[in-house]
């Protein structure tokens, strides 16, 4: 049977950005109704047609947080992601306490709204000897719709990794044990595809010019900006799915061609070019 598409209320007093968000989203064959403010969303959730909102925050009238608590009080099945440029840590906070299934901020990457929208998440492996910081870090991922492991030094996390679960590592330098440079080096020649940032209080240039040539995809210093990490795995994460996509499609059409459809062949080939444009 064929799974039914989502049903998706955008919710945001700008306009100009919510229907080109509308728009977007049905170029991925998604499609979207707008609200904007939170009266007309909370008339919408009336018919129960929903199954995801996304919702501004800082809005004329009903504000957002109001909205969600009146949304999930109605309805505790429709999935609330909070999508907004303005929010604060405490809005954060009350969004998550309130039910918001991810909290993201503008601008946005489109695939990780539709991911999030979707319940993907990214797997993160943080590893991290300095256990008060690494578990904050966890937390605070959690509500940026990112699935986040905790591991102590490189033994735990080499093991961690066997599992080939996690998308993303992201790893401390000065550990007891293995330090981060070698847990780096062996994470990648067993699996190329695992996509490492580095975050360190105590790396030099050296080590930074190190963990490039060894594959990182980022080189942060403590302390960080939560946006900027999430930002950088956001970009890695893309890049995986990217990746994983154009195998798909080359499998597919090569199916196709084979089977004699050289039509379909070209076809598939030709949307996923399309859609490589449009993310550009």
């Amino acid at each position: 049977m064929k799974k039914e598409k989502l049903k998706i209320l955008l919710v945001d007093d700008e306009k100009e950005f919510v229907e080109s968000l509308s728009e977007r989203l049905g170029l991925r064959n998604l499609e979207a109704d707008v609200a904007y403010d939170g009266e007309q969303a909370l008339e919408a959730l009336k018919e129960g047609k929903h199954d995801v909102m996304v919702l501004d925050l800082r809005m004329p009238g009903i504000d957002g947080i109001e909205v969600l608590r009146q949304a999930k009080e109605r309805n505790p099945d429709v999935q609330v992601v909070v999508l907004t440029g303005h929010g604060t840590e405490k809005d954060e906070a009350m969004a998550k306490k309130l039910g918001a299934f991810a909290y993201l901020k503008k601008p946005v990457d489109i695939d990780h709204l539709i991911g999030a929208m979707k319940k993907e998440k990214m797997k993160v492996l943080l590893v991290d000897d300095e256990k008060e910081f690494v578990e904050s870090l966890s937390e605070r991922l959690e509500l940026r719709n990112l699935e986040a492991d905790v591991a102590y030094d490189g033994e735990q996390a080499l093991e961690a990794l066997k599992e080939g679960k996690h998308d993303m590592m992201v790893l401390d330098l000065r550990m007891p044990g293995i330090d981060g440079i070698e847990v780096l080096r062996q994470a990648k020649e067993r699996n190329p595809d695992v996509q490492v940032v580095v975050l360190t209080g105590h790396g030099t240039d050296k080590d930074e010019a190190m963990a490039k040539k060894l594959g990182a995809v980022a080189y942060m210093r403590k302390p960080v900006d939560i946006d900027r990490l999430v930002g950088a795995l956001q970009n890695a994460w893309k890049k995986i799915k990217k990746s994983k996509r154009a195998m798909d499609t080359l499998i597919m059409a090569s199916a196709f061609a084979q089977a004699g459809e050289r039509e379909m062949a070209r076809e598939t080939m030709k949307e996923f070019m399309e859609e490589n444009e449009d993310d550009k």
